[in-house]
């Protein structure tokens, strides 16, 4: 195969006149090498205006590639491809590339994090910041190119969708998920390139690896879409149905170029298009922890929709109920994890060695918070339910059931995240990780000082056994505060709710709500609030205060509030000023004590920290092609429509790049 530029696409002024008023980046000065001028600090190249010098570039890619690569479905990139090319003569075009500039972004994070704890320590701060003019400069090509959607400018929005909620700019998140959605369509990777799935025709279609990217690129997107969504039908922009493509096979057949079957996203099907005489029982083993990961996220998907919509909903101690459906899909998804992927020590340090243990970790959290999102109907007080169930006395020992799994979930995400933490803070990584820590906390406090009978026998063993828990997640999220922007303060917030509730003394608060402890009083609302019908229904009338969608509309200050009854419009506060953006750079972001730093000063201000608990969370759908696969579709160019940018002219393939952990079975 040919070797091809790092430039993500031809550049626009070779085909249109550029409809920016500012000149296109690849007209802008953005040296390759860094200046030789002499440098205060050995790290202030991470908060330049430009990429580094190749060997440095290397480095920031190996950190990408050791830790984010692996957690939740960002393992679209062959990694083998990506550092030849990267390697590659013609590598000279790279300050022209987005997803570059992203990869070495996250990956500055990591290599200022590992410097702290192997050199010099450095305030969690400037570790945050490394790398913001990078992912800056990425979104900037993305933008510049919006009309010229390839491949790589996809996963280089993805990429840059978490680093917009690790920075807590989460209203440009929340829109990049959206133009996500829409380059996804473009694209069509949500169908099997062609039915040549086990690419036997070599003459024809795509190389093994780069139809595999390709579908791990959309289940991320899926992901994304899901966790941003939140169950709400109105924020929905994915249907699962238009998804005909089979799920990503094991890292090991990723990374080696096998060609294999895989199942797709419901559990014991496969691809319709497969011919009839496949032997069936060799998909499953193909499929690693990717696969299992965004079944559960499917399952979460339902789970979260069908919490939004209580009202409609039949009582949950009924056999035929919606909850028995959701609880036994749940059960089954765990009862279906290989030994391989089950949250052992022997797991832990298989994955620790392939860089998978945040990812094993974020699975089993993933499964837990689900469980408590499910089980939250023990406790409507806790969440805020509108429409709860009243349950009668006879139905004592079912909420009982409820209540008690809800709390033994909390615990389990604890242990687990301690678990995790103990390997370091790198592993600990995922964006959502924060979230989890934080509601773990505010279930076992509304549990010890809501639920518990004080005067049962077991009452003061129970507090005694959860305040190390309560305490190992707090230490996580301050751990966390490096390499995410609301961490420290959801640790803050859980230091003020154990304090407030007593547990640590002998003088237990009870029957408290533990809640956010900066949460307005207006924001709050009665307990009447809770059933009281909106005016008109909008998202924010369902959501948690910490969702993506709730946390980008406090940032729009013309934003209308239909749900607030006798309002016609929301307050006009937004985030505050100092919150971070990636378009600002660091010397926007820092104080006058940080300049000599680099990026070391930065203010996090949370409007409504209890918005957190429920950042990650979704529904989806969108139907608009009901074929199986892109060829025959409609639409010309090897399968892709004809605006979508397609192949380069004078580059047979696209870029593409995939992953590098052999899978452990």
């Amino acid at each position: 195969m040919p070797e091809q530029s790092f430039e993500q696409t031809p550049s626009r002024r070779d085909n249109l006149p550029s409809l920016m008023e500012t000149p296109p980046l690849s007209q802008q000065a953005f040296p390759l090498v860094e200046p030789t001028a002499s440098s205060p600090s050995p790290l202030d190249w991470l908060s330049s205006h430009y990429l580094p010098d190749s060997s440095r570039i290397a480095m920031l890619v190996e950190e990408y590639f050791n830790n984010i690569h692996p957690l939740r479905a960002f393992a679209f990139i062959h990694k083998p491809t990506f550092l030849r090319r990267l390697d590659g003569k013609l590598s000279k075009n790279y300050h022209n590339n987005a997803l570059l500039h992203v990869i070495c972004a996250l990956g500055a994070q990591f290599h200022a994090l590992s410097y702290s704890e192997t050199t010099a320590p450095l305030e969690s701060k400037f570790i945050l910041l490394a790398g913001t003019q990078w992912a800056k400069i990425a979104q900037r090509l993305i933008l510049e190119t919006i009309d010229r959607v390839t491949i790589e400018s996809l996963m280089a929005a993805v990429l840059l969708h978490d680093y917009a909620v690790r920075m807590g700019n989460f209203a440009n998140a929340f829109m990049l998920s959206g133009l996500t959605t829409r380059m996804t369509q473009a694209l069509q990777i949500n169908l099997e390139y062609n039915t040549d799935i086990l690419c036997q025709d070599l003459d024809n279609g795509l190389p093994v690896t780069e139809k595999e990217s390709r579908r791990r690129l959309m289940w991320s997107c899926y992901i994304m879409d899901a966790l941003v969504g939140s169950g709400v039908d109105q924020l929905m922009l994915m249907d699962e149905r238009d998804i005909k493509i089979q799920l990503p096979c094991n890292e090991r057949n990723f990374t080696q170029q096998v060609p294999c079957l895989t199942e797709t996203l419901s559990p014991g099907s496969w691809l319709k298009i497969l011919p009839e005489n496949i032997d069936t029982k060799t998909l499953l083993p193909n499929m690693g922890i990717m696969a299992y990961f965004i079944r559960q996220i499917s399952i979460r998907k339902r789970v979260l929709r069908y919490i939004k919509h209580l009202g409609d909903a039949m009582v949950p101690w009924d056999p035929a109920s919606e909850f028995a459906h959701l609880d036994s899909d749940c059960r089954a998804w765990y009862d279906s994890l290989p030994a391989s992927l089950q949250f052992t020590p022997d797991a832990m340090y298989i994955r620790k060695d392939t860089s998978q243990l945040g990812a094993l970790c974020l699975l089993h959290c993933t499964h837990y918070q689900t469980i408590c999102d499910l089980y939250r109907l023990g406790a409507p007080a806790l969440y805020k339910l509108r429409a709860a169930f009243d349950f009668p006395p006879e139905q004592g020992e079912f909420l009982g059931h409820l209540q008690q799994v809800l709390f033994d979930s909390a615990r389990a995400l604890a242990t687990i995240i301690a678990q995790t933490a103990a390997h370091g803070p790198q592993m600990l990584a995922d964006s959502w990780l924060p979230t989890i820590a934080y509601d773990s906390c505010r279930i076992m406090v509304y549990h010890l000082t809501h639920i518990l009978d004080p005067r049962s026998e077991n009452a003061k063993a129970l507090v005694l056994a959860a305040i190390p828990l309560l305490r190992s997640n707090i230490n996580a999220l301050k751990s966390m505060g490096s390499l995410n922007a609301i961490a420290i303060s959801l640790s803050s917030a859980a230091e003020t709710m154990i304090a407030r509730s007593g547990i640590e003394s002998e003088a237990v608060t009870r029957n408290i709500i533990p809640d956010d402890p900066y949460q307005s009083a207006e924001e709050e609302g009665g307990s009447d609030d809770l059933r009281r019908p909106p005016v008109q229904s909008a998202p924010d009338y369902v959501l948690n205060p910490l969702t993506i969608f709730r946390m980008a509309r406090k940032s729009i200050p013309e934003r209308h509030a239909p749900e607030k009854a006798g309002s016609t419009s929301a307050s006009n506060s937004v985030l505050p000023e100092s919150s971070v953006d990636i378009d600002h750079s660091p010397s926007e972001l820092v104080g006058d004590t940080g300049a000599a730093n680099g990026p070391a000063e930065l203010e996090v201000e949370q409007p409504s920290l209890e918005e957190l608990q429920n950042l990650f969370m979704s529904d989806l759908g969108w139907a608009w092609q009901p074929a199986d696969t892109a060829v025959g579709s409609g639409s010309e160019g090897g399968g892709l429509l004809p605006w979508a940018g397609g192949y380069p002219t004078t580059q047979p393939q696209p870029w593409l790049p995939v992953f590098p952990f052999p899978q452990q079975s």
